[in-house]
């Protein structure tokens, strides 16, 4: 009986011993990341469009006109190299929603040697450890204010090898300008009079509007015929269909005094008579509080003379 036993304990051990070997041979569950890196246009979330002003310094300079992001999913994955194919989409500024903005003419910007272009893709790549990188260009941004249209281009997100693209995040036009030093965002407090409308006639205040660089000393607002409706507390706006038809153009001269001159409008040039400064008034720019005081009338054939009193102050960059 002692021996019919021990053989019995015999074939349980051999048993168990090759039950734990088959199991031990067992592949061990692993999760397997299927996420890849994320790449995008993080200026895409401001909208389609966004306004890239430089100063306006002589010479050629080095532009980033374009963010890329990527997200990765590792740190592995960050310490790579990463590169990425960049289209011209110039369907991007051309929509309507952008208003209208030609391409930057090629002969005003060079392509930077960090991002070799063949005519229709840039290559951009984002160095070992860097999240963000850019597209760059080459250009004299004194050349952006000679055209006397709006100028940009638009980039849409075209490769990027081992990564995903975001859907909602891959393309973007960039307007591109040039600013001076009194380039900005003003508040226009202004007294009017209107000789034949009781409604506008009076004093008011504009909170924001934007002043564009037009030359060197110049800034550029098609706002001085957008005047207050004290009647409604709305906006009447006096012009054509594209806008005020009085654009006025302000040239602050090295002794800080103004010079205002009418360069017409969006839609109709020179729709509005020449400005006039009042008998008396010199028209001047405060450095200490960047404030520009103008004064000027226009009188429109066959009607009486408009007069208007601004006071137009600096806020912020726009």
């Amino acid at each position: 009986m002692r021996k019919v036993l021990q053989q019995l304990l015999f074939i349980f051990a051999i048993t168990i011993t090759v039950t734990s070997c088959e199991k031990g041979e067992e592949p061990f569950p692993t999760s397997v990341n299927t996420e890849k890196t994320l790449v995008q246009l993080p200026d895409a979330a401001n909208g389609p469009l966004i306004t890239v002003a430089l100063d306006l310094t002589p010479g050629a300079q080095t532009v980033n006109i374009l963010t890329l992001q990527r997200n990765a999913t590792s740190t592995a994955e960050l310490h790579k190299p990463l590169t990425v194919k960049v289209k011209l989409q110039n369907a991007v500024i051309s929509e309507p929603s952008s208003g209208e903005i030609h391409e930057l003419p090629r002969n005003l910007y060079t392509n930077h040697p960090d991002n070799p272009f063949d005519g229709q893709y840039w290559t951009v790549t984002f160095p070992a450890d860097e999240s963000i990188t850019y597209l760059k260009i080459i250009l004299d941004a004194s050349n952006l204010i000679t055209l006397t249209q709006r100028v940009g281009l638009g980039f849409q997100l075209a490769e990027a090898p081992g990564a995903q693209i975001s859907d909602s995040k891959n393309q973007l036009g960039v307007e591109i300008g040039a600013k001076n030093q009194f380039d900005g965002v003003y508040r226009v407090r202004y007294r009017l009079f209107h000789p034949t409308n009781v409604d506008i006639t009076g004093i008011g205040t504009i909170a924001e509007w934007d002043f564009l660089t037009s030359g060197p000393r110049s800034i550029d607002w098609d706002f001085a015929t957008v005047f207050i409706n004290f009647a409604t507390s709305g906006l009447t706006y006096f012009g054509d269909a594209g806008g005020p038809s009085l654009q006025v153009r302000i040239t602050v001269n090295p002794d800080n005094t103004v010079s205002l001159t009418n360069v017409g409008s969006r839609a109709v040039a020179l729709a509005f008579p020449p400005l006039v400064v009042p008998a008396g008034v010199t028209n001047r720019y405060d450095p200490a509080t960047k404030t520009i005081y103008a004064a000027y009338t226009w009188t429109p054939a066959g009607a009486g003379t408009r007069e208007k009193y601004d006071t137009i102050t600096y806020i912020r960059p726009r």
